[in-house]
């Protein structure tokens, strides 16, 4: 028997999850019920767990959605995977440092830089974009939880999370000693 989590959506919920969260940070739209289920199973599913049903709704936003702020940001890996990966970054270089325990390689990504020719760009073909997850979080704890759990609220709002694909033509790679 198969013990790891199996989160399934359909090609509809995948684009009204994807959609409410372009529009919250958009538009201040409401965090809508299915969406805070979602943010909360991604955050709370280790990485080898994780499924197409996560993948394919980050897809629709990082095409969609253009952010307006333009951090550095960080992630410690083992090893770097293949391009194109949608995975989580951080605007925290000590979040990053925590995570890989001092071990495997760190990558680097100043979003300014590779943003700059983004805005000139068709929207709904964005290709180097990238998603503030936790300012989400942090709406939804300025109004209430929006449905999320406490554990949720607290524990993960300070990790700064990020979702952006993996492209090291446009980051850096380094080893952390």
């Amino acid at each position: 028997m198969n013990d790891t989590f199996q989160y399934r959506l359909t090609k509809s919920e995948k684009r009204e999850i994807a959609q409410n969260l372009i529009e919250i940070l958009q538009k201040d739209a409401e965090i809508k019920q299915q969406t805070s289920i979602f943010i909360s199973n991604w955050i709370l599913t280790a990485s080898n767990e994780k499924r197409k049903a996560f993948f394919d709704v980050w897809e629709i936003v990082l095409k969609n959605y253009l952010p307006s702020e333009r951090p550095i940001l960080f992630r410690s890996c083992q090893r770097v995977s293949k391009k194109n990966k949608i995975a989580s970054f951080t605007g925290r270089l000590e979040c990053a440092k925590r995570f890989s325990d001092g071990k495997g390689t760190l990558i680097i990504c100043d979003t300014n830089e590779t943003l700059k020719f983004e805005e000139f760009s068709k929207a709904d073909n964005y290709t180097k974009s990238f998603y503030p997850l936790f300012r989400v979080l942090i709406r939804a704890k300025n109004s209430g939880g929006s449905g999320f759990s406490e554990r949720i609220l607290n524990d993960y709002i300070g990790e700064n999370e990020y979702i952006m694909k993996i492209d090291m033509e446009n980051m850096q790679g380094l080893k952390w000693k």
